[in-house]
């Protein structure tokens, strides 16, 4: 764990213009939950995870190799809170994401040890998430945008909380479409050539196709109505 650690401070060294992280206790960091509208991370390991998480977090452990490309996925402009066991990973993590674009990192600088003290409770799981998604090749892809005329693609991730919440509005949009548009959902990690290949730069992002050329694209979270409203322009 130090070497990836000490590696992570390494390289957000070299860079600059970072926004200084906010360190808060457990007190502070519920509070900041339950506003509702930042995005909660969990760098620890699956395991750990499993045994014990802050419900509405998603899981991005900083051992994984992957971890940088996922964390860079992720909608800069919002609030990242971040915790750990206690406060060392998240700390780490939390110096790097606030020197490369994000614009609000808070840490709960002693992690799940201080959220345990103050006696707040923790969900557990069975096993962390895993995707079953479709893995397309260019070719495939290709395919899919020529047999349909107009397409909605929405670029996920099984870890993305924000995906999660989109998941209803966009079942809702491709049962109300059905016939006029294709609706396909895209998992990044399992489709990382196409989700290179359209420059897509956070999760959930969404482009829409027509005649298979992209007409149309944003990231984050976005009202059905808003979503709708941008299909209809393309029927």
């Amino acid at each position: 764990m130090k070497p990836i650690i000490l590696t992570l401070f390494l390289f957000a060294g070299v860079l600059v213009h970072a926004q200084i992280p906010q360190h808060v206790d457990a007190v502070k960091f519920k509070e900041l939950i339950t506003k509702g509208d930042a995005i909660l991370l969990d760098v620890r390991t699956p395991q750990e995870y499993s045994r014990g998480h802050i419900a509405g977090s998603i899981a991005i452990n900083i051992a994984d190799p992957a971890f940088v490309s996922k964390i860079n996925l992720l909608q800069k402009d919002k609030t990242i809170l971040i915790y750990c066991l206690t406060g060392s990973r998240s700390y780490a993590a939390a110096n790097y994401m606030s020197k490369n674009g994000f614009k609000k990192i808070v840490n709960l600088q002693q992690g799940i040890m201080d959220w345990n003290q103050r006696g707040y409770a923790l969900e557990q799981s069975s096993q962390t998430v895993a995707s079953n998604a479709t893995t397309y090749t260019g070719q495939s892809f290709g395919k899919l945008l020529k047999d349909n005329k107009v397409v909605l693609v929405d670029f996920h991730a099984v870890w993305c909380a924000p995906c999660k919440e989109m998941s209803p509005v966009i079942d809702k949009v491709s049962a109300n479409f059905k016939g006029k548009a294709r609706v396909e959902k895209v998992d990044v990690e399992a489709n990382k050539e196409i989700t290179a290949a359209y420059q897509v730069q956070s999760v959930p992002g969404f482009l829409i196709f027509k005649d298979g050329k992209k007409v149309w694209s944003h990231n984050g979270t976005i009202s059905y109505e808003e979503l709708t409203l941008a299909l209809k322009k393309f029927l």
